[in-house]
């Protein structure tokens, strides 16, 4: 790059190990914000100056579109209606007027009868319905035809003149809507959770799009062959770095399709051509196993980060979010979207109550759980109920997007400590993963301790009362706690 300046390209310089990193970065309007669900883009470009650029090129592209779009939202320009959307509106135009737009009359017609009378009647409406259309607009002196009429008019009069009026076949735009409007009557999503559903089904089609080149209202779901679909993957594939971020991508695909498939009655018994690909994150040549993908911190590296924290950090409370998690093993939007009445710090087995509320939802059924508060999380949970005067117990972080904001600020300081890419607050449940196996806890008690799935173990331990019994007994023989 020379001496070229590239805007929101950022080198990163590591004094520890000698070398240099690049990434995309770059601050959202605040006016954008809201919609955009962050502050700002942060993507890594890598270590090699020469890929870096090329994938800076990538992702300035990317977030030049995603901007463009959100500005679109802000301005209230909203995307055109699909050809089957405007085909739909266009019918309840014709009902609105008291007509069938679906029995006009032919020349078929038998003669005779109140049904012939019926349809002749419904044909003279619609003429003179078209005909008024018509007298709204100037004509063309040498065709005596109108002239500058609307689209909207221009679909009215045309269907009022069509025999049989076919829907158009649907396409990826249609699917899309149609699954997040199914998606969002039946639980409605607060705003973030609302454009994180919107993002990953726009990226679904627009991958799919993009792949065949063409648009996603432009791709008619019944075309896709299978060729067509593994032609998406690869392109996939050439976007992203890692194959199971391929694998999630594909999932969101199929469950777009997948649902058009089941809601829409042109499209009942079609293949779904995108089920059944090679999953790619697995098996040989496949990504790092997902219990490698994050290593546990060392203990030096713990007491060094939690000096830092309690040293530099503005606020108690994150000190307090930090030991809890260590001590717990929690997932960090576990603990920041804990609400006061969630803990309980008083008897023989204090716990905290892991619960799906209004300002945290739980992605699976095992993470609703009871977690034992033993030794110093305990303390820093008593702390914490001491600080707090409202109902959520970390009030900077327990709301939406508080978890996010929560561990950039953390790892900002854990950064400080270890430039390993696979040491990440999340390390932390990888800490008492290994704890909880040295101390010979067995494996269903592990997972009903982190909320992992369980199958048939979690009958073993009983309700409430007795699995939170077995669980506070492996903890404190886990932590060294009597």
């Amino acid at each position: 790059m020379g001496s070229v300046t590239v805007d929101y390209w950022q080198e990163r310089k590591s004094k520890k190990l000698g070398s240099s990193s690049y990434r995309y970065r770059r601050v959202v309007e605040r006016e954008l914000r809201p919609i955009l669900g962050k502050g700002e883009f942060t993507i890594a470009l890598g270590n090699a100056k020469g890929d870096a650029l090329v994938k800076y090129r990538q992702a300035h592209r990317k977030v030049e579109q995603t901007l463009a779009a959100a500005w679109d939202e802000v301005r209230g320009i909203k995307k055109p209606n699909t050809a089957r959307e405007l085909f739909q509106e266009t019918v309840e135009q014709i009902k609105a007027l008291g007509l069938n737009p679906y029995r006009p009359p032919t020349d078929d017609d038998v003669e005779g009868g109140d049904d012939h009378h019926d349809d002749t009647r419904d044909w003279i409406e619609r003429s003179v319905v078209a005909e008024g259309i018509a007298a709204k607009y100037p004509t063309d002196p040498d065709t005596d035809h109108p002239i500058g009429v609307s689209a909207e008019d221009t679909r009215l009069v045309r269907m009022l003149h069509t025999a049989r009026p076919k829907i158009p076949a649907p396409t990826l735009e249609d699917a899309k809507k149609l699954y997040l409007k199914d998606r969002f009557a039946l639980n409605e999503p607060k705003p973030l959770e609302r454009k994180k559903d919107e993002q990953r089904a726009e990226r679904a089609v627009s991958n799919i799009a993009k792949a065949l080149g063409s648009t996603p209202d432009g791709v008619k779901v019944a075309s896709i062959t299978r060729e067509q679909a593994r032609k998406v993957q690869d392109f996939i594939r050439g976007e992203v770095r890692s194959k199971s971020t391929v694998d999630r991508y594909l999932n969101d695909i199929r469950a777009v399709i997948n649902h058009a498939i089941a809601e829409v009655t042109e499209l009942h018994g079609l293949i779904n051509h995108f089920t059944g690909l090679p999953v790619l994150g697995s098996g040989r040549g496949g990504d790092t196993p997902e219990r490698d993908k994050r290593l546990p911190f060392t203990q030096d590296e713990l007491k060094k980060i939690r000096r830092r924290i309690e040293t530099h950090a503005d606020q108690p409370d994150l000190l307090l979010i930090w030991r809890m998690l260590e001590g717990t093993g929690c997932r960090l939007a576990e603990v920041t979207g804990l609400r006061v009445k969630d803990v309980v710090v008083e008897g023989g087995m204090p716990y905290v109550e892991v619960e799906w509320h209004e300002d945290r939802r739980l992605k699976t059924d095992p993470s609703r759980r009871r977690v034992p508060l033993v030794g110093d999380a305990l303390e820093a949970a008593k702390e914490a109920l001491r600080l707090t005067k409202g109902p959520m117990l970390f009030p900077r972080y327990g709301i939406e997007g508080g978890n996010t904001n929560a561990s950039a600020v953390l790892m900002k300081h854990v950064r400080k400590i270890t430039d390993d890419a696979k040491k990440v607050v999340h390390s932390l449940r990888h800490n008492m993963k290994d704890t909880l196996i040295r101390a010979g806890v067995e494996t269903g008690l592990q997972n009903l301790i982190l909320g992992h799935t369980m199958g048939g173990e979690g009958e073993r331990y009983g309700g409430p009362d007795a699995r939170l019994e077995h669980a506070t007994g492996a903890m404190r023989r886990a932590l060294g706690v009597t």
